[in-house]
């Protein structure tokens, strides 16, 4: 009975240590009111609950032992809307929030290390969630986490769900007192990031080439990257002597680039590729980079993206270009079944220094990868303890269309996964009869589409708008989307700005594909994916897959596919038309029944070219030379020919 008694006593003065040191639980907007009254060693807690379109800021001073700042519950205070947080002063450790949904304008951050000039020293933020923040439009950039000041450390938190662009977790150096930082990342999971198609998509970047020879020394340890996609630098390293170890690099389609600044070290690091395509290791640029005891099992990247890619530098290079690579150590690592590693990545006209001084000492390349620990094992100890993401029920609706003739008098919004096909024994048509142009068929956000067996007519209806097109996306589409259509038939669309088949700027697919289609009788582009046209390497599509179609009677350009600059950071587009038939196509002056410009891998075969391209050419490229070209097997008759940087063996 004294026992129990003790117990229950001991609760009692918890729970009134509690109230008193705390005060109880409280709202956002009043947790700075408390912790400016909050001594070392206290903690303040934040009331469970929804909060949307709050900016909070939060500061404390505290000497050797932090203020604490959690929700009741872990998890249980959820931010959304507009919300962002920033952190300042010595000491605040922020622990168990959950950031969900939240949609920031351009180059905001959801949290940031800042107060206007007030930086934080010594604050941490950790076990805490972020999933799908972004902002309204996917080219718009933000980050999740903007780390200013010194010795911060933002630990087991997951980092999940981005899909626009800018930097998930950024290092900023480019204010008073950030340097060097002492900064620690460590525990975190970054979670699945797509293919961005562009530059500016790193999941973490310590650094910008105009600090590159300011020594950061942060270090990134323990670290899952799971399948973070979003450009070929997935740790982007734009600063000096910063530690990079023990992480592990999941099916990434990408690198740890050591981009800019020297005396870097890479150690301890496992790269699991498993045989998914532009999976890579480490890209190497400036002085006394170390690369010790790392694994690579399995990767299948080439150039920027090779399991080690050193590269080559540019004489009198500018900070953004490339700076020789100078006395590199790379010992004791393991490559076990991988692509090749280069020594000469970027050789050309411009980069012309190799690197000098490398040191190789007891590595070992071999075939056949060792046994990858199971993804379960390798997020044990990574990211939020308390957070799962919550899988959706994903269910495919099926639209079967048995009437000869569908009217629209509004576009089929495609709000998920959706199937558009025919009734057996039945060719539908589909014309468009709005009281503005509209597209037949739009993507929206979350959508992918299957058409099969279909019809599209653009001819218009008395007294009602045309058809803008027969499948456009939504303008603000953020989340990659997936298109296929087979046995489908375009006809009659008579604008010069009316396509059947089209990706809109700011917009991006996983994989198009066309098979078996007909498109004829059209004043515009037939399949237009060329909307990114400010030449900074963005583009609308990663796979492009034409096969098996016939385009007759085109004005405009039946397949355009555009990727402009020079930019290196991505391995797409991939781009395949095969066995198809173009007549009458494009017989503009300076016209292309083919318009693929800046495709990385692009294959034509087995197509036939009649009475198309006589004012100017079948086949217009813009070629890079690194890009990996093939035309086989093509049949021009009474058509122009091919305009290339490259003579082709037709």
């Amino acid at each position: 009975m004294a026992i129990r008694m003790m117990k229950r006593f001991s609760a009692l003065a918890a729970a009134l240590f509690f109230l008193v040191a705390c005060g109880g639980p409280v709202s956002p907007e009043k947790v700075q009111a408390r912790l400016d009254k909050a001594q070392p060693g206290d903690t303040v807690v934040l009331k469970d609950g929804v909060y949307a379109d709050l900016e909070l800021n939060w500061s404390v001073r505290a000497g050797q032992a932090p203020v604490v700042l959690r929700p009741e519950t872990k998890g249980g205070a959820v931010f959304t809307g507009s919300s962002h947080v920033n952190l300042a002063g010595e000491g605040l450790e922020v622990q168990g929030l959950l950031f969900r949904d939240i949609v920031l304008g351009r180059n905001e951050s959801v949290v940031t290390f800042r107060q206007g000039d007030s930086l934080a020293r010594g604050c941490r933020l950790t076990d805490c969630a972020f999933d799908g923040c972004g902002a309204l439009r996917r080219d718009t950039p933000n980050s999740y986490i903007s780390l200013y000041g010194r010795r911060n450390r933002v630990d087991h938190c997951s980092l999940l769900g981005k899909k626009n662009l800018g930097v998930t977790l950024v290092v900023m150096l480019d204010y008073p007192g950030c340097l060097p930082n002492g900064h620690s990342i460590d525990h975190n999971w970054f979670g699945p990031r797509p293919v961005y198609g562009s530059n500016g998509a790193e999941t973490m970047r310590v650094g910008t080439s105009h600090q590159c020879m300011e020594n950061s020394r942060t270090v990134i340890a323990d670290n899952l990257f799971e399948r973070c996609d979003g450009e070929v630098e997935v740790v982007s390293i734009k600063s000096c002597e910063n530690i990079i170890e023990r992480n592990t690099f999941l099916e990434c389609q990408g690198v740890l680039a050591l981009r800019h600044g020297d005396r870097n070290v890479a150690r301890e690091n496992l790269f699991l590729g498993n045989g998914v395509r532009n999976t890579g290791g480490i890209r190497i640029v400036g002085e006394d980079q170390q690369v010790l005891d790392n694994r690579f099992l399995g990767l299948r990247g080439k150039r920027f993206f090779a399991p080690l890619a050193l590269m080559y530098g540019v004489p009198n290079s500018l900070p953004n270009r490339y700076m020789q690579v100078k006395r590199t150590v790379v010992r004791g690592n393991l490559w076990a079944d991988c692509s090749p590693l280069e020594f000469d990545t970027g050789s050309d006209f411009e980069r012309t220094l190799p690197p000098v001084g490398t040191v190789w000492e007891d590595n070992e390349i071999r075939p056949r990868p060792e046994p990858a620990p199971a993804v379960e094992t390798l997020r044990e100890g990574r990211g939020a303890s308390w957070y799962t993401p919550v899988k959706q029920e994903v269910v495919e609706e099926v639209i079967t269309i048995s009437d000869a003739e569908l009217v629209l008098d509004k576009p089929i919004e495609v709000h998920g996964p959706m199937k558009i096909v025919a009734a057996p024994g039945v060719r539908p048509v589909i014309r468009f009869a709005g009281k503005k142009r509209a597209e037949m068929i739009r993507i929206c956000e979350g959508g992918s589409l299957v058409l099969e067996g279909i019809d599209f007519d653009g001819e218009p209806i008395p007294g009602k708008a045309a058809a803008r097109g027969a499948v456009c996306t939504d303008e603000k589409l953020i989340a990659p989307y997936t298109l296929r259509v087979s046995d489908c038939g375009f006809r009659n669309f008579g604008e010069s700005t009316t396509i059947p088949i089209q990706g809109l700027k700011g917009t991006f697919a996983d994989s198009v594909v066309v098979r078996g289609c007909r498109f004829e009788a059209l004043s515009g582009d037939a399949i237009s994916f060329a909307a990114e046209s400010d030449d900074k390497g963005r583009y609308n599509a990663d796979d492009m897959i034409i096969e098996g179609c016939v385009f007759e009677r085109i004005l405009g350009i039946p397949v355009n596919v555009y990727r402009g600059g020079t930019d290196e950071s991505t391995a797409g587009p991939y781009v395949y038309v095969r066995g198809c038939s173009f007549v009458e196509a494009n017989n503009k002056v300076r016209g292309a029944a083919l318009r693929i410009v800046g495709a990385q891998i692009l294959r034509i075969e087995d197509c036939s070219f009649t009475d198309s391209g006589k004012g100017g050419y079948c086949i217009t490229l813009d070629d890079a030379p690194w890009e990996d070209i093939r035309l086989s097997r093509l049949q021009f008759v009474r058509s122009g020919g091919v305009k290339a940087n490259r003579i082709f063996s037709l």
